[in-house]
């Protein structure tokens, strides 16, 4: 079965993509990640209770507490607006970020800036439709308990327990259905949606043919997914909390220290530390959930593809780990394939392509096939049997055709001949 088989490969093109370290992948990956994963910034929660409170007495001395009380109000509600302009404001950015870490994970690049300004389009639609999303999920919720409710004289007192044990089965199924829906939305509609460049609604068309053909390997993926995650979660959780504590000690001490030694503008230093130290703690996370987050990807794309070749974001990878070339990465960067399957990588820019342009052809960065044009600095013994033409001595003659009869004296003399040229070309 492709969703059991797929465990084991996405191990190797995780690897593969991952290894070996580069800084400037990892952070640029570590981004990605925080907006794509668990890590992110979760939705705002409106406050409940009493805002404020209007008293009845029209006393004098009452006022100051009625106006206290409306100040409070705007407060809360711009408060509440800034909270929701900046949870809108981090999803439109996950949406568009699921399209670029596709692309980084396709390809041997990370490109941010470019691959998120090439796919604005796709992730506004994958950011509406997900927001539509939850709103429906708010309204098919709320709905049914409200209209209950408002039928009944009694208010809550009204309710069976038969009638909310079903409540709460609804519930359950509306939040798996749910639950399914944006997971396979970002796993499977999104590579879709960048690979045949479609809409969310026209992805989730093509998708369904290849679901509902191949079934059971999806609802084993779900299966398996839902207990990686479970178990992988509570390492990652301990992992990530105990790496945050290590990190947190030093600045707590500096903190304490400041506000013990300056007082009121210790504390602002100690604030802003605090604020250091809680984006360093986000950037330390999010390189640990790196891997993670890399793997649950090649897992459900290699599905995709096995499902349907048609569909398949990464073909070159797949054939790596499974025959096509060398599943530990091989000839990273002697290639034209992406990084860890004999392609390039921008964060070692190194290219092969830089031969024909600078005549190195091998790893010490000599080249017995140089020509006089290209005048190398320092001196050298590797023209010591060159020739007045700039051909090699040991069996050419003088009009450069290759002469196996030529005596010993001459060639010596050739070779006198090319020292004195190379002194005067540098070599």
């Amino acid at each position: 079965m492709d969703a059991i088989d797929d465990l084991g490969d996405a191990i190797d093109v995780t690897r593969n993509r991952l290894t070996p370290f580069r800084t400037g992948t990892w952070l640029r990956l570590a981004l990605i990640v925080f907006f794509v994963s668990s890590l992110g910034l979760g939705g705002p929660t409106i406050p409940g209770g009493d805002t404020g409170t209007v008293t009845d007495d029209p006393a004098v001395e009452e006022q100051p507490q009625e106006l206290g009380g409306v100040a409070g109000e705007e407060l809360l509600f711009w408060a509440l607006a800034i909270v929701l302009l900046l949870w809108l404001l981090y999803e439109f950015i996950s949406a568009v970020m699921e399209f670029v870490f596709l692309e980084s994970l396709r390809s041997s690049e990370v490109h941010v800036r470019r691959y998120f300004s090439a796919n604005l389009g796709k992730g506004l639609w994958l950011f509406l439709f997900r927001f539509g999303l939850r709103v429906l999920l708010a309204v098919v919720t709320i709905a049914p308990a409200a209209v209950l409710l408002l039928s009944m004289e009694s208010g809550l007192d009204g309710f069976s327990m038969g009638l909310l044990l079903l409540y709460l089965l609804y519930v359950i199924v509306l939040g798996l259905l749910y639950v399914i829906t944006m997971r396979f939305t970002t796993e499977f509609v999104a590579p879709i949606m960048l690979l045949t460049d479609r809409g969310v609604r026209d992805g989730w068309g093509r998708f369904w043919s290849t679901m509902t053909a191949n079934w059971s390997d999806y609802v084993v993926y779900l299966l398996l997914v839902w207990i990686l995650q479970f178990v992988i979660g509570i390492a990652a959780t301990i992992i990530i909390g105990l790496s945050g504590l290590l990190l947190a000690i030093p600045f707590v001490i500096v903190g304490v220290l400041l506000v013990l030694a300056f007082d009121a503008a210790g504390l602002v230093l100690a604030i802003l530390l605090g604020v250091v130290g809680f984006v360093l703690f986000l950037l330390l996370a999010s390189l640990l959930y790196v891997p993670v987050e890399t793997y649950f990807r090649y897992y459900a794309l290699l599905l995709l593809g096995d499902t349907d070749a048609d569909l398949d974001l990464i073909p070159d990878r797949r054939g790596a780990v499974r025959g096509g070339g060398p599943v530990d990465g091989g000839d990273r960067g002697g290639g034209n394939g992406p990084a860890g399957f004999g392609g390039t990588d921008p964060d070692t820019d190194r290219s092969s392509d830089r031969r024909g342009a600078t005549g190195w052809d091998d790893p010490s960065g000599r080249n017995d096939d140089r020509d006089d044009a290209s005048r190398w600095d320092s001196p050298s013994d590797w023209d010591d049997d060159r020739d007045e033409t700039g051909g090699w001595n040991d069996d050419r003659d003088e009009t450069g055709g290759w002469d196996d009869d030529h005596d010993d004296t001459e060639s010596r003399e050739d070779r006198s001949d090319d020292r004195n040229e190379d002194d005067d070309y540098g070599w």
